[in-house]
């Protein structure tokens, strides 16, 4: 329960409080006619219309759309046309590294020559095979 000197303090903060707010907001119209170095609005501000506009009626309904929403069919193709069109987009702004130079036809020979050639001095080099014989046998 709240005393009545508390009530008393309580009342005179709460209309001190509303009788700021209403001087405060009676300045606004004020501060427009003031110099723009003083707080006034600039030369070049826009003229404040001769009517304000009107709020929209809540308990109108609102108006049918005209446009009927996509099907399925429409939606997959729309889908598929949006995506090639972001892939494309993608690929304009970082397009693939070009392809490797292709290899002169007398360097693919010379290095054809060279396969052949490694290829024979290594059966040359290579030992003759044995033919198995006798299995070996492990013993300790």
């Amino acid at each position: 329960m709240i005393s009545n000197a508390r009530r008393y303090r309580l009342a005179a903060r709460a209309a001190l409080l509303l009788a700021a707010g209403a001087m405060l907001s009676a300045c606004g119209t004020a501060f427009s006619s003031l110099p723009e170095k003083v707080g006034g609005l600039p030369a070049g501000a826009p003229e404040r219309p001769a009517e304000t506009m009107p709020y929209q009626n809540v308990y109108e309904p609102r108006p049918t759309r005209e446009a009927k929403p996509l099907s399925d069919a429409e939606q997959k193709k729309l889908g598929s046309e949006l995506a090639t069109l972001r892939d494309n987009q993608n690929m304009r702004a970082n397009p693939p590294p070009p392809p490797p130079p292709k290899p002169k036809a007398a360097a693919v020979q010379k290095k054809g020559q060279e396969k052949k050639a490694d290829k024979t001095a290594a059966k040359a080099a290579a030992p003759a095979k044995k033919e198995p014989g006798a299995p070996l046998r492990l013993t300790n």
